[in-house]
């Protein structure tokens, strides 16, 4: 069986070359082969040289480069350049357990039937805010109508074949779109309405160094996500999705209480809900113009890849 694992990237040089030292550093005794593709989406700093000397001393490296700016458009790189069977995602600012490549092998390996799963996502160290983690430890299984949100994008696994069945990430979402999250949300989303299950597995673990240490910071990333839920929602309202309407209803009535301070929570919590409120509000405004049903929006290409 063979693994494609993909790291996208863009201008972030220093962090990539620990995640790929980190990378190589696994035991990879899972009776498997693997490669790993890179895909450069537009950097200007010195990634080119970090992947190039990746790629020369491991073969096993790929390296595309996606002239189209964002997040998506990457991933979809990555998926029309991936040759495997098993296709794994994690980020550039991820450090990988020794085991972890062995671990989702293995849990393909046990169920057949399995189409995706993600894994734990730590912080990978006590400074960082407490964003873009997942620490369950409780293992789970989730089919339609979950939300497909349990899982982080810094640790999932797929078969090939959900990819065939239900296409890519939508480019219209994801960090460089305008609608700038909940990308992973809405493929986990379209899977589970396909009829695959989703599997989240504790043992499969990354330590993510997501540099975010202030407030202003995750306050960002908030207002993006909250961008990004209601576009994926709203798209799928607009393809006469029961599920999704009811999902953006609870959605919207929510909102006056997220605005709140609760009793015994400091204030950054109800600064980082707000946050996410204004782009949750936002995003219904502006997604009933951008986020009609597109098969295009899915489709995954490569730009450049060798």
């Amino acid at each position: 069986m063979l693994i494609s694992v993909a790291i996208c990237t863009r201008n972030r040089a220093a962090s990539l070359e620990l995640t790929l030292r980190q990378f190589f550093e696994q035991r990879f005794t899972g009776g498997y082969a693997h490669e790993l593709i890179v895909v450069d989406n537009g950097s200007t700093d010195a990634t080119r040289s970090v992947i190039e000397t990746c790629c020369a001393a491991h073969p096993q490296v790929r390296y595309v480069h996606e002239l189209q700016p964002g997040l998506s458009h990457a991933r979809n790189a990555a998926l029309a350049t991936a040759r495997g069977e098993l296709i794994v995602f994690t980020d550039d600012d991820v450090y990988p357990n020794p085991d972890w490549l062995d671990e989702i092998a293995a849990e393909f390996a046990r169920n057949p039937r399995l189409g995706m799963l993600g894994g734990r996502v730590l912080l990978a160290h006590p400074g960082l805010q407490k964003v873009s983690y997942q620490p369950s430890t409780e293992r789970q299984e989730f089919a339609f109508p979950a939300s497909g949100s349990f899982v982080i994008g810094a640790n999932m696994a797929f078969r090939r074949e959900v990819f065939e069945r239900v296409g890519g990430f939508d480019t219209r979402l994801g960090a460089g779109a305008w609608f700038a999250g909940a990308e992973e949300v809405d493929l986990f989303y379209r899977a589970l309405k396909a009829g695959y299950t989703q599997l989240y597995a504790p043992n499969i673990i990354v330590h993510h160094d997501h540099d975010r240490t202030r407030i202003d910071q995750v306050c960002g990333m908030e207002f993006s996500y909250g961008k990004g839920l209601s576009a994926h929602l709203v798209k799928h309202v607009l393809r006469g999705d029961t599920v999704a309407l009811r999902r953006l209803v609870r959605l919207l009535l929510s909102q006056p209480g997220r605005w709140q301070q609760h009793r015994g929570e400091d204030a950054e919590g109800a600064v980082r809900r707000r946050a996410q409120s204004r782009g949750v509000l936002l995003g219904l405004l502006a997604a009933p113009f951008v986020m009609w049903p597109r098969a295009e929006a899915y489709a995954f290409t490569a730009t450049g890849a060798r």
